[in-house]
Parts: C-alpha cells; sequence; structure tokens
C-alpha cells in the first residue's frame, strides 16, 4: 500500500462517469463497457493510439452529447 496508489484506476472511473452521464447508475454502467471494448479494440488495431483511445471516446461524446450518454433525469 502506497499514497496514489489507486490513481490510474480513479482517472478512468472518472472517465467513465464523464461518458455515461453524471448522476445516473445506468450510464456508468454502460459506459463502463463500451470503454472497455474500445480500450480492447484499440489495442487491438491501433497500437500508437491505444492508450489513448478512451479519451478519444470522452472526447467524442462530449462534442456531441455535453451531458454524457444517459444524463440525469430531474
Amino acid at each position: 500500500v502506497y499514497p496514489g496508489m489507486g490513481g490510474n484506476v480513479l482517472i478512468i472511473c472518472f472517465v467513465e462517469v464523464v461518458i455515461g452521464g453524471i448522476g445516473s447508475i445506468t450510464g456508468p454502467l454502460l459506459a463502463s463497457l463500451l470503454a472497455g471494448f474500445v480500450d480492447t479494440f484499440g489495442k487491438l488495431f491501433f497500437q500508437e493510439l491505444s492508450g489513448m483511445s478512451v479519451y478519444l471516446l470522452m472526447a467524442v461524446v462530449l462534442v456531441y452529447r455535453p451531458s454524457g450518454l444517459f444524463p440525469a433525469r430531474g
């Protein structure tokens, strides 16, 4: 155990919440599946962009749907 050991996981979790929509439960759940697919296929087909594939997905989602894929109702 050391300080900052969860930094990598925390950043990916933040990206998935932004993609799914802040305040939603099903949004980040589906966004995590989508991010997993994008990360896996990015590593398979685009080795030079594999580290950026999830962040590119977040940028595309934020351009077209700034509140996320499944924003909170209310």
